[in-house]
């Protein structure tokens, strides 16, 4: 894998914060590759991963152009082994996508949102990804759970069941190189992501 640029995976539970970071950063002036997006493109019709997702979670899935990701979700979300079966369909596919963008791209940083980094580490660089760092973003359970029923419009059960069935930041702290805590408002955070970009620039000079 040719890469031109430092490499920097953003990750986080649902909820926590992700794409506010990821359009501070494009606001910015800094490339912001969603995973998210790169799948949505592999959900279109007769695509290779339409044609497993409906053999694998049933026709109920099968939307007019493309795979229902709302019935996708209610699907797996729920269940651990459904989402791992999911994960293996699309992740091979996702990777390969992610290093087509960071090889054409000159900028000195791309970040990537990875919404799964930490759970499918391993699956992600056995497919060839590579990265400098990961930043995990971090919100309260409280916080999120709010911004799951306002934003899907469940009950607070159904979120609670969705958090449950997430990995816990605690056991993702590990694996990430910088820890963004999104727990206030958006001049907070954006006051936090310019710190760490200051400190990287630092850190890019002392070498």
């Amino acid at each position: 894998m040719r890469r031109n640029s430092k490499v920097i995976v953003l990750t986080g539970g649902i909820a926590s914060g992700k794409s506010t970071v990821g359009k501070i950063l494009k606001d910015k002036g800094y490339q912001v590759v969603e995973s998210d997006k790169i799948v949505h493109k592999l959900y279109f019709k007769n695509t290779e991963v339409y044609t497993k997702l409906i053999k694998e979670f049933g026709k109920e899935i099968a939307g007019d152009r493309e795979i229902n990701r709302k019935k996708l979700g209610n699907i797996v979300y729920k269940d651990k082994s459904k989402i791992n079966k999911l994960n293996k369909i699309v992740h091979k596919h996702v990777v390969k996508e992610l290093i087509k963008r960071i090889e054409d791209n000159n900028e000195d940083i791309i970040f990537l949102d990875i919404p799964l980094m930490v759970e499918e580490k391993k699956k992600l660089e056995k497919y060839g990804l590579e990265y400098d760092e990961i930043w995990l973003i971090k919100s309260n359970e409280d916080i999120r759970l709010k911004r799951i029923v306002c934003r899907d419009n469940i009950s607070l059960e159904e979120a609670k069941k969705i958090i449950k069935n997430q990995m816990k930041d605690e056991d993702k702290e590990k694996y990430a190189n910088r820890i963004i805590e999104n727990n206030g408002n958006i001049e907070k955070l954006t006051r936090n992501i310019d710190s760490i970009l200051t400190n990287i620039k630092i850190e890019k000079h002392k070498k």
